[in-house]
């Protein structure tokens, strides 16, 4: 890699990295992002959903005016992932949009989709992308063609609406410079051959700012759906680098292949191999307001409990222990949106992965 392209991804990655070192000094440690559960609701009936025994349960979801207040509480925001089920199922989504935009400042917005809803999704985008100043990242999900798609999202025509959505996406994102695309695909058992033709399919027909492939994780909906056996992962990986939308993207070049390449080693030794620091500064907070460290383990809080002072749950004994524990290497994952994370504000296995 030449000396300026590292300069440049160093200067892309700057922020979060300066985030993290400046929050080292500070006694009251500042977050830099949330992940918001915004609905139990799904249309979907994914095999791998790692939520499952939430979905279209009944639940008491927070309202816009729970929202507020918790926000008021919360203090500034760069980043926010709305997620789900499905994110757009929520008829005031553009308004959750509006209170994080006004309460935490946050200047960038993710939310994954599974594509069903194709008119809400569009004009929810379009009502974001008007009344909020952030960039807007919709997050398409694509396991594979049309049969295995559908097979492993359980719903026939899956597939169809995936491009159908993709189509006036594209377009809305003519008139709205601001918003961006990008695939997801989660790699398990049931599309583990399919994922050549999965990436050669995406990068004939998909103008995207990045295709995503990461591992299923968590508690599986379904028994016999796996993730992919190390054999197997490393073989897809050699292939995974060979996609355009990688390439095209330095910046994100360098962290994936790093990304996928450190996965591996942590599914061959079972530990954690990348010190974890984003649940300092990257909390979850789902449907119904309980508040977790991270994902992966048990909840921290409640925010009903405590008048929706989030402070009061983040700053708990409990919250600190866990935190502490997750440092002290007690588990370990492959959880893409955390790896991410810890590699760039890991001087060292940031330094590794630009180093190639």
């Amino acid at each position: 890699m030449k000396l300026l392209d590292k300069i440049k991804i160093i200067k892309n990655y700057w922020p979060v990295s300066k985030f993290y070192f400046h929050s080292l000094l500070k006694r009251n440690k500042p977050l830099f992002g949330l992940f918001f559960q915004v609905t139990d609701r799904c249309n979907a009936k994914c095999l791998m959903c790692f939520n499952w025994k939430k979905i279209n349960k009944k639940s008491d979801e927070l309202s816009l005016d729970e929202i507020q207040k918790f926000t008021k509480t919360i203090g500034h925001l760069s980043n926010l992932v709305l997620g789900g089920g499905e994110p757009f199922l929520r008829n005031d989504l553009t308004e959750i949009c509006q209170i994080f935009s006004k309460n935490n400042g946050v200047r960038k917005i993710g939310i994954p989709t599974n594509c069903l809803s194709t008119d809400k999704i569009i004009d929810s985008s379009k009502k974001i992308l008007e009344s909020c100043s952030v960039k807007l990242k919709i997050v398409l999900s694509l396991d594979g063609l049309e049969k295995t798609h559908d097979h492993i999202r359980g719903i026939k025509g899956n597939f169809n609406k995936v491009l159908e959505t993709y189509k006036e996406l594209d377009l809305l994102r003519e008139k709205y410079p601001r918003l961006q695309l990008s695939i997801n695909t989660t790699i398990s058992n049931e599309n583990e051959d399919n994922i050549p033709e999965i990436i050669d399919f995406v990068d004939k027909n998909f103008n995207i700012q990045f295709h995503t492939l990461e591992l299923i994780r968590g508690c599986y909906n379904q028994k016999n759906v796996q993730a992919p056996s190390l054999s197997k992962y490393q073989e897809l990986i050699k292939y995974i680098f060979k996609s355009k939308n990688i390439d095209k993207n330095i910046y994100h070049k360098a962290i994936y292949s790093y990304y996928h390449k450190i996965t591996a080693d942590i599914l061959k030794e079972k530990r954690q191999l990348i010190p974890c620091r984003v649940s300092s500064f990257m909390p979850v907070i789902d449907a119904t307001g309980n508040v977790y460290n991270c994902e992966l383990l048990p909840k921290i809080g409640n925010l009903k409990d405590v008048n929706f002072d989030f402070s009061k749950i983040w700053n708990s004994q409990i919250a600190k222990q866990q935190r502490k524990d997750i440092t002290n290497k007690k588990c370990y994952c492959t959880h893409y949106c955390y790896q991410i994370q810890n590699i760039v504000i890991s001087p060292y296995h940031f330094l590794k992965a630009i180093s190639k």
